[in-house]
Parts: C-alpha cells; structure tokens; sequence
C-alpha cells in the first residue's frame, strides 16, 4: 500500500469514526429529551411478623414508567416515613426492568427493632389496622446513557395492614 492510500484510508476510517460518534450522541441526545421521568409511590406496609424484640414488615414500592420503552433500573433508594416518624430507609437488592407504560411492584422487607421505637410503634400497632401519613423520598437509578439518578418525593395516606405476607420479598 502506498503511502497516499494509507493517507486516504486512515482519512476515511477517520471520518466514519467521527460521524459514527456524532450518530451515537445524537441517539443519547433523542433518548435524553424524549424520557418522561418515572414515578415512584408506596403500594402497601403491611406487617408480617411481629415479635418481642423485632417486627417484620413488608413495604410494596408501585414504579410507573410513562416511557414508550422498557426502563432498566439498577435500583431504588428510598427512605419512608410513618406518621411523622422515620419508618425505613434502604436500597432494593435487585435490578429490574419496568415495562414500556406500564408499572411493576418492588418489595422489600423491614426489620424494626421494637426497644428503639417502643412509645410510637406501640401505639401504632395497639390501634390495628388503620391509615397512616407516609412520606417517601430517594432515587430511582436508571441504566440508560446519560440519564443516572432521577430523585422522587411522594407523600399521602396508607393503610397499615396486619397479618402474614405470602409474597417473597427481594
């Protein structure tokens, strides 16, 4: 190969490579602009075991994903709040993937220890099922280019039911 078809070739492989680069950030751009956030609510608490020293709870997380495409998330962070009183914070174990306009549910279980929040717990639970004020907060980590953390605050009203979950938590 002559030294003016390297020159030539390596212009070309040159060109391809940038208009290759400018197709791929004009994609993550489209991608970027057209993503709808996705929103994150509190499904259910529901109370599976309750013990001496320690209750379980499981907390149902709702994800809706307003996209026109499937939304594969790494993993939500969340922290939840009980008529005023830090409930749970935590991070799902799991990686999932929501469907495109659709939603899913995450669940995941909470340990209490009942010695560290006796007065408040107690009185929640002597009172039996009922609504709560909840508050919920955190990311939601999205496995897209260029998209990352997307942070959610909710808050609103929930019952807070008693009896055995039979759903396998994550």
């Amino acid at each position: 190969m002559t030294r003016s078809e390297k020159r030539l070739t390596l212009t070309i492989l040159g060109v391809f490579t940038a208009i290759l680069v400018l197709a791929t950030l004009s994609g993550c751009s489209t991608l970027q602009s057209q993503f709808q956030q996705p929103t994150v609510k509190l499904a259910s608490v529901t109370l599976q075991e309750m013990g001496l020293l320690q209750q379980v709870y499981g907390v149902t997380l709702q994800v809706d994903n307003p996209n026109g495409f499937p939304l594969p998330i790494k993993g939500v962070n969340y922290a939840v709040k009980l008529a005023g009183q830090d409930f749970a914070t935590g991070l799902t174990p799991n990686s999932f993937s929501i469907p495109a306009n659709g939603s899913d549910q995450v669940q995941v279980q909470v340990r209490t220890n009942l010695l560290e929040s006796l007065g408040h717990l107690s009185r929640m639970l002597s009172q039996g099922p009922q609504d709560l004020d909840y508050e919920l907060s955190g990311d939601i980590q999205i496995d897209l280019p260029l998209i990352g953390a997307i942070p959610f605050s909710q808050s609103g009203t929930i019952p807070l039911t008693t009896g055995r979950d039979e759903t396998q938590s994550l």
